[in-house]
Order: structure tokens, then sequence, then C-alpha cells
């Protein structure tokens, strides 16, 4: 790749600004998954999409077909690989699969083989859940993965990205937490999980060597023409 410019900060705010020395990155959350309190801890870790994420993946695809896209990448679960080759066909191209944007591992250390829908009292599964909405902080998750390994690995393999792709538009095809991630770091936020994004979902980020502009948020429009409500288990 020939050398870029430095990109001027005034530019990553920009929406209208060329690409000159700046990667910009289109955070798309997966289609809607199959979920129920049935599975054990081992099965919410990789479900397949449900059929109303196959059409949020129709969509998504479809309104990015017109867009410019340089490259794809996605994390390896299903429900984001899926989501990710959708989108890339369309441009004739082949997602780059990356097990650093894999998911935040909310039962992580939880009996793999069990559901704590089954093992633990329903008060206390409510109450891990509503700390969670109030404080939008991992720590509420007894079992979870480390927090801070989380984000250091999202942030690092997305800052390998930017300076792979300076001059492109790249999407990147992943989860909620991975996007809250990457979105809590350009912000300066504290929270693990500033905005509640929805499945296929389209979220901008600028970036260049270590700076980062947010352009937009959690935009499902594309889903509005037949979606009409969230699943309980996908809230």
């Amino acid at each position: 790749m020939l050398s870029q410019p430095r990109a001027r900060s005034i530019d990553l705010d920009n929406p209208f600004a060329p690409l000159n020395g700046l990667c910009e990155l289109v955070l798309v959350r997966h289609g809607e998954q199959k979920l129920s309190k049935d599975l054990s801890a081992g099965e919410t870790v990789d479900p397949p999409l449900s059929e109303l994420g196959e059409r949020q993946v129709d969509a998504v695809a479809e309104r990015l077909a017109a867009a410019r896209v340089d490259a794809v990448y996605s994390s390896p679960l299903s429900r984001a690989l899926r989501t990710g080759t959708a989108i890339a066909e369309r441009h004739g191209l082949t997602p780059f699969v990356r097990s650093e944007l894999v998911e935040y591992e909310a039962w992580q250390r939880f009996p793999a083989d069990r559901s704590p829908f089954e093992v633990l009292p329903h008060d206390e599964i409510a109450a891990i859940f509503r700390d969670h909405i109030r404080t939008r902080r991992y720590e509420v998750f007894p079992y979870a993965e480390d927090a801070q390994a989380f984000r250091e690995r999202v942030l690092g393999v997305v800052e390998t990205i930017v300076d792979d792709h300076l001059g492109e538009r790249v999407v990147v095809t992943c989860h909620g937490g991975v996007i809250n991630a990457v979105l809590a770091h350009a912000l300066g936020s504290g929270l693990d999980m500033p905005v509640r994004v929805h499945h296929t979902s389209l979220s901008v980020v600028r970036g260049a060597d270590t700076r980062r502009a947010v352009q937009s948020v959690n935009d499902f429009t594309h889903v509005l023409d037949f979606q009409t409500h969230v699943g309980i288990m996908n809230q």
C-alpha cells in the first residue's frame, strides 16, 4: 500500500472529508440470534441466527451494497460471520476473520453444560441484569471474563485494522460488546456498554494512528419496514 498523508484531526470529524490518511470503520452488529433460557452457558456463546436475524442480515447487506467497501472483517462466531459474508459478497470480497472480535462472555466461568436460568435463583439473575442495565458495566456479572482484557484485545485488533487500511472504508461485523468497546474508547467513556446497539445496526468511526472520531451510532433504519419489536431474550 502506498504511504498515506497524515490525516488532519478535523477530517476525522468531517463525514464529507476524503479518506486520505484515515480509515473509516463501519461497525455492524450481527443479526438477531436464537436464544432461549434452556441453552447452556456454552451454547449461548455461538447460537445461529433466528429467522428475523436472517432478514436483518439481508437488509443490511442490501443497504451497504451501493456503498464503497474496501474490506470486511468479522468475528468468527457464526452470527457475525454470516452477517459479514452477506455484506462482503455484494462487493466481491471475502471477510478477514479475527478471533479478537469475539463477543464478551458474561458466563465464561459458569459451568458450560448448565443453563444459568436452571441453576441460579430467578431473583439473582434478575438482579444481575437489572444492575447491568443500570450501571452499564460488566463487573456485575460474577462469572464473566476479565473486562479490561476484553477491551484490550478489541482495541488492539481495531488499531491493527485502522493502520492496515488507511484511505479505505472497512466493514467490521461483530457484537454489541465489541462495538461498545470501540465507541467507549472513542468517546472517552468509562462505561462498558454506553449504547445498546440494535441487531445489524451501523455505527461509524473514523480513525488514524491513535485518534478516533465517532460519526454515527446505532443506525438501524434498514429493518424498520419489517421489525416492530425486540424479542425478550435479545434485549
